[in-house]
């Protein structure tokens, strides 16, 4: 994955949604699981609102009808988590279902609170790997 000249500071209050792409050339020789575990791994243990929506087919700059498709959702998906407080269920299985109607293939990951990412949930032409659920097994932020 990218390495950056100096550590990036990234407070542990931010509320982001950040989209990758499987075609990234940020992403060098890196595995597309590396690349993904290099940026879930830059968020601190203690933030509890983050979330990376991970293409395979998207370029550094998302393709047009991919951005037009998940931009909205993902929008609504952040101002939801800020008004509640907690992960935004309801607007990730929109933006999944988005981008897998669209034919796009990846995974979504979240933080279900500070410390603790919700199980991946891998969608693509198949399907999604398992729904997203109100009681989801827990996850260590570091496994």
């Amino acid at each position: 994955s990218m390495s950056l000249p100096r550590p990036v500071h990234w407070p542990e209050a931010a509320l982001s949604f950040l989209m990758l792409g499987g075609k990234d050339y940020f992403r060098g020789d890196a595995s597309a699981d590396a690349y993904v575990e290099g940026a879930r791994g830059r968020v601190p243990r203690g933030n509890g609102t983050t979330a990376i929506l991970f293409v395979n087919e998207m370029q550094h700059m998302p393709q047009a009808g991919l951005l037009r498709v998940v931009l909205p959702l993902m929008l609504e998906a952040l101002l939801s988590w800020k008004s509640c407080g907690r992960p935004p269920l309801e607007e990730f299985r929109l933006v999944v279902a988005a981008v897998q109607a669209g034919g796009w293939s990846g995974r979504l990951m979240y933080t279900k609170r500070a410390g603790e990412w919700a199980v991946d949930v891998a969608f693509g032409a198949t399907g999604v790997s398992r729904h997203i659920m109100q009681d989801e097994p827990r996850v260590p932020a570091d496994g």
